[in-house]
């Protein structure tokens, strides 16, 4: 596999399909770390590596 290639992950074995397993569970407090009062941009995602343009 080279640098830029992404693991295959076999989603047959999810044992919850459709559920984000990184979610907090529903009511749980946010950590008090993460401010999303202080992003630049609300919704939009600009973490997210640039689109290769070829």
């Amino acid at each position: 596999m080279s640098a830029n290639e992404r693991p295959v992950i076999d989603l047959s074995r999810d044992p919850n399909p459709g559920k984000p397993d990184h979610a907090l569970p529903e009511g749980a407090p946010r950590h008090p770390l993460i401010d999303l009062s202080r992003d630049p941009n609300p919704g939009v995602a600009d973490h997210a590596r640039p689109d290769d343009e070829d």
